[in-house]
């Protein structure tokens, strides 16, 4: 545990890792550090916030982290930091002073990119969520008195299975339902004028007048009038069975999904900003003699864990800083434009350096603008790629030492390219919209699975389908595809079945 010295001391840093961000044209704020023991932090993870509603995945997850830090000291982040209206961050009191100084400055470099990144805008944009999530912990207190916790848990696990299923786009404004169908039928009934002031031939303008009535006449009842891609939204407004403590439940998931789902976007970027930064501002502290050199071999062994390559995932700690310091690189000399890419001399272009100096501008407008797809189609070139060995591995047993040693088996930078596109090209979640609340005019929902070259995990899909079954209340149907062929997988409450 921290002593009452080292607390002070803390503070004092904190306070001149605050000055040196804002030197370095960072944004800064007040935040409220709170330094916590392990088990406080393991259930800050677990829950997703400070403080948040009950529900036994959270508990699955905190029994799961807590038995492997019980058990090898590990398994637990550094910090936990929240993008709310005050920013909070937590500091684990067990670990050693100087890793709990790097944790500031990295907190630092988080708080700037929730203030600047146009995405963590957004996602603060739609609630308090600090405030949201305390209210929701108290409301769902209230309705597992009154209704007891097996019903709210029921809901809440429905819930919980579609709330990653919004638009596509986060920047998407919703639209009332009836909104939607008043503009377009406007737009069939425009059609239809256009066309019956057209000098075309009878035959041909009145076969499209018809197409046009048949579908302002669909419009009139269909629901929704056009795909929906928010399925908790679609079900708040229209699920047919549901009461009104069941719509909240539903209502405030939603509110916290909406909130998060931008952040998913920016990961690599978040973290890699506030990597990148906490590096400089470290590098500050000991140059400024605020830090022994003791505690420099501390920071040293620390950050190395904290960035060194993993030949089975893409660690976001060492790839997402090195794409500021690439870019830095690239447009300080200029490493740009027509001139430099038309450059066939390799010599000339490793020792390519007009003095454009503009590298501290561009990181910093990456970090506003950016997400993470697009920084991995503009600047994971071929060069990048080969530089950070960003290879495709495969791990094999030494058959003489028995440990476990990795070769390459993809080392294309085009290939690999894509195969991270599209990985991130949706952020790892299929699109899937609402087509008809009412099919076969029996009240069923029909849904959609926009097949982009992945085909859904059988345990998320038939999942899905049951949480969805339990919100709407009667028999589900996804269009998806299956073994390379359209399928309609539907769910009545007691069993599956596929159809061509």
């Amino acid at each position: 545990m921290m002593t009452e010295k080292e607390l002070k001391r803390m503070e004092s840093l904190e306070a001149r890792i605050k000055e040196i961000a804002e030197e370095e044209g960072l944004h800064t704020t007040d935040i409220m550090f709170e330094v916590v023991p392990a088990r406080r932090m393991i259930e800050a993870m677990a829950y997703h916030f400070p403080t948040n509603f009950s529900h036994w995945t959270f508990g699955r997850d905190y029994d799961r982290t807590r038995t492997i830090y019980d058990h090898t000291g590990t398994g637990i982040p550094y910090e936990v930091v929240w993008n709310f209206e005050t920013p909070r961050a937590f500091l684990v009191a067990s670990n050693p002073f100087t890793l709990n100084v790097l944790t500031i400055a990295h907190v630092y470099g988080h708080v700037d990119h929730f203030l600047r990144n146009r995405y963590f805008q957004h996602g603060r944009s739609f609630a308090d969520i600090a405030e949201e999530a305390r209210y929701t912990a108290k409301r769902f207190r209230e309705y597992e008195n009154k209704y007891g916790s097996e019903s709210v848990e029921k809901i809440i696990d429905a819930a919980l299975t579609i709330q990653w299923q919004q638009h596509p786009d986060p920047f998407h404004e919703e639209v009332d339902t009836e909104q939607a169908r008043a503009y377009l039928m406007q737009k069939e009934k425009e059609k239809i004028r256009a066309l019956q002031s057209a000098g075309i031939s009878a035959k041909e303008t009145h076969e499209k007048i018809a197409a046009a009535e048949e579908r302002l006449r669909a419009l009139r009842d269909k629901l929704p009038p056009e795909p929906v891609f928010d399925l908790l939204k679609f079900a708040i407004d229209h699920a047919p069975k549901l009461r009104n403590w069941e719509r909240d439940v539903l209502r405030r998931i939603r509110n916290q999904a909406r909130a998060l789902a931008p952040h998913r976007r920016v990961k690599m970027l978040a973290e890699g900003w506030a990597t990148y930064w906490h590096e400089i501002i470290m590098r500050r502290l000991f140059d400024e003699g605020l830090l022994t050199p003791e505690e420099h071999g501390v920071y040293l062994d620390f950050h190395a864990k904290v960035t060194r390559e993993n030949k089975r995932d893409l660690n976001v700690y060492c790839v997402g800083p090195m794409i500021f310091k690439y870019v830095k690189h690239r447009w300080d000399k200029g490493r740009l434009g027509k001139s430099y890419d038309e450059c066939t001399d390799p010599r000339k272009k490793e020792r390519w350096d007009i003095g454009a100096g503009k590298g501290t501008e561009k990181i910093f407008e990456v970090s506003e603008y950016y997400t993470d797809r697009m920084s991995i189609e503009e600047f994971f070139t071929d060069e990048f790629i080969h530089g950070m060995k960003l290879y495709i591995y495969e791990a094999m047993r030494d058959q003489a030492t028995g440990d476990i040693v990795y070769r390459v088996i993809e080392r294309r930078a085009k290939v690999i390219r894509r195969m991270l596109l599209n990985g991130y090209a949706l952020y790892n979640m299929p699109v899937i919209s609402v087509r008809d609340g009412n099919f076969a005019d029996q009240g069923e929902w029909y849904l959609r699975h926009h097949y982009q070259g992945s085909e859904l995990e059988v345990r998320n899909r038939d999942g899905a389908l049951g949480g969805l079954h339990y919100i709407w209340r009667r028999k589900v149907h996804l269009e998806t595809v299956i073994d390379d062929k359209p399928k309609l997988v539907s769910f009545d409450g007691e069993d599956f079945s596929t159809d061509e």
